[in-house]
């Protein structure tokens, strides 16, 4: 047997991607982190804070995604012009209770099996979430985030929100509406 340089360095090459991966995670952690810990005390935040919080979240789960294109992020209806964009308006992490369990029931291995879109106008924020299922969804007891996901809307913004969730084939869609 006799060792090859060039198998040393697709080695190198191989150890050098996963390490810089794994600093971009540490890096999307840090930043989660202090958004959960910081911004968590006032209760609202900005559309601006919690989309910048969406991209970091994904950032750092996509650290266990093996397929470039399963997450289709769009922003292009967020108005940047309205007064809601950088006042606090929103409940803190209200986006991260769809996206958590995006991740956590849906089939993330595939090309588009996660999209997410956020609008935003001088009216009304909107998030919607469509993520790929893994299976169809059981009737065993849980519930218990989305239950607290409505207590606070109801504390925060009582009777100016809606949910609404629907399943199709394959796919579970999400949609927070939160009116101004």
């Amino acid at each position: 047997f006799q060792l090859q340089p060039h198998t040393l360095n697709n080695i190198l090459a191989h150890l050098k991607l996963t390490a810089n991966k794994l600093n971009k995670g540490l890096a999307s952690l840090s930043e989660t982190l202090e958004y959960i810990l910081y911004k968590g005390s006032s209760h609202l935040v900005t559309v601006d804070e919690e989309m910048k919080f969406i991209q970091e979240y994904i950032r750092l789960n996509e650290l266990f995604i093996s397929e470039l294109d399963a997450i289709k992020e769009d922003y292009s209806q967020v108005n940047k012009y309205s007064k809601h964009f950088s006042t606090p308006c929103i409940p803190h992490l209200i986006t991260a209770y769809f996206i958590e369990n995006a991740f956590k029931h849906g089939s993330i291995n595939e090309k588009e099996s996660l999209k997410i879109s956020l609008k935003l106008t001088d009216k009304e924020f909107e998030l919607t979430v469509i993520n790929k299922m893994k299976q169809k969804p059981t009737t065993a007891k849980g519930g218990l985030g989305l239950n607290n996901m409505k207590k606070r809307l109801e504390l925060l913004v009582a009777n100016k929100y809606d949910i609404k969730n629907n399943i199709t084939e394959n796919e579970f869609h999400s949609t927070l509406i939160i009116q101004f």
